[in-house]
Parts: structure tokens; sequence; C-alpha cells
């Protein structure tokens, strides 16, 4: 049935530029959504974008594009064919409730975090070497430190003063 299927495809004359073949398709209710491991065929053509096989997920599963996330694509050796995972939520709320965080981000979906640990890092060492009120200063040349509220801020840099 795969290989006919495909040769069916091919035959038509308004042939698409690619194929999407579903397996290992689940329903996962706890998580309201269907995962699946996606094949792509593309013939004559070097890669396809993930919005490309969203859409056509979409398309597929009668459902909306933000709905379907694909990620983990990997092309074979010689090309032509492409594999990789597919999620499609129930809706669009599923998907920002359940995908993961990294992806979200990805997305613009989630904010994204705020410094860098790199210059966390950098903020701490410095602060390391001085004192009395030039910890205070440095902490506030750095900005916003963390998750912690504005208040809680406050209080620890007025402790800071107090040593």
């Amino acid at each position: 049935v795969y290989k006919r299927q495909v040769q069916e495809e091919m035959t038509d004359q308004e042939k698409p530029a690619f194929f999407v073949y579903a397996r290992r398709l689940m329903k996962n209710a706890l998580l309201n959504r269907k995962q699946m491991v996606v094949d792509v065929l593309h013939p004559k053509r070097a890669n396809v974008s993930k919005a490309e096989l969203e859409q056509k997920l979409a398309e597929r599963f009668h459902c909306k594009k933000e709905c379907c996330v694909v990620y983990g694509l990997k092309t074979k050796f010689g090309g032509g064919r492409t594999t990789g995972f597919a999620l499609v939520y129930d809706n669009e709320d599923y998907r920002k409730k359940f995908d993961s965080i990294p992806r979200l981000r990805k997305m613009g979906e989630k904010p994204k975090k705020g410094a860098t640990r790199k210059l966390r890092k950098d903020v701490k060492i410095k602060r390391k070497k001085v004192r009395g009120k030039e910890k205070a200063k440095q902490t506030a040349a750095s900005g916003p430190k963390g998750k912690k509220p504005a208040k809680q801020q406050q209080i620890c840099t007025q402790h800071i003063h107090q040593i």
C-alpha cells in the first residue's frame, strides 16, 4: 500500500513538491495531542521547511497550522528523504499549555530569560571584589536580577548596605 500510494501521487499531472507520511501514530489523551513519526519524501528537492510540513499536517488532520509542531528532522544520506517527529494538538491552548518551554520560546510564545548566565556570573564576580556601597552600585548596574520581585530585591540591597 505504501509504495502504491507514492506511485499514484507521482503519476498525477499536478504533483506536489513533497509527500508526507505519518507512521507510529498515537493519540495521547493526557496531553490532548496526536504524536507521530513523520517521513517526508522530497525528490528533486534539497529539503522541506518546517512551516511547509506544519501546513501539510494541518490540512491532513483538519486543524489550524498553529496546532502542529514539527521537530527533530534529519535528512537521510543521499537526500530525498527526511524523518522527524510531529505533534498535532487538539487546539492552540493545549499546545501553549503542554508543549516544551524551549520550543515555545523559539516560537515567541513565552518570554525569553532575562540576563544570560555569563552576565550573571560576571556581576557576581564584580560584587565579590568590592565592598560597601560599591556592591549596591554593581547590583543596580546589572539591572533586575532573576525572578525576584522588586520589593524583595529592595530588601536585599538594603541588607547589603548594612553590611
